[in-house]
């Protein structure tokens, strides 16, 4: 079980890099400033802080991220006989978009965020795993915590 867990997190985490690096590579390629509405657009910035630009411009941000997903990876280290295919799922995405945001931190200088929608802080692909990846977490461990 824990060989299948790894695997299947290594081969979650490097296609969602890949896919996310990919997207980057292409939008800074084929959008000059801006391509869209006023709605939904995509529009290249780069990202020197933490969420919504949070901190902006500190080198101590690459270290805060080496942390978290540090922490995410001794959980899954410490937790490997009790993770479930949901859990893995949901670790998987926020290693695959941590990892890959952090990609953009040492290569880019910072976060390359492209998606708009309306008023929202501009994000991209790795932002939505990372999102996504979390609230599913909470959800499963709250239904875990339920069952027992």
């Amino acid at each position: 079980m824990k060989n299948k867990v790894i695997r299947v997190l290594v081969i979650i985490v490097t296609i969602l890099i890949v896919v996310d690096q990919i997207s980057k590579i292409l939008v800074t390629s084929l959008v000059k400033d801006f391509a869209g509405n006023d709605f939904f657009r995509l529009e290249v910035t780069r990202n020197t802080g933490m969420a919504l630009g949070f901190n902006e411009g500190n080198i101590r941000n690459i270290f805060l991220s080496f942390f978290v997903l540090a922490i995410v990876i001794n959980f899954i280290k410490n937790q490997l006989e009790r993770i479930d295919k949901r859990t893995t799922v949901a670790l998987s995405l926020i290693l695959g978009g941590g990892i890959s945001n952090l990609i953009d931190r040492f290569f880019r200088g910072g976060i390359l965020d492209f998606i708009k929608i309306y008023k929202f802080p501009i994000f991209n692909i790795a932002d939505i795993c990372v999102v996504v990846g979390w609230i599913l977490l909470v959800i499963f461990l709250i239904d875990f915590s339920k069952k027992k």
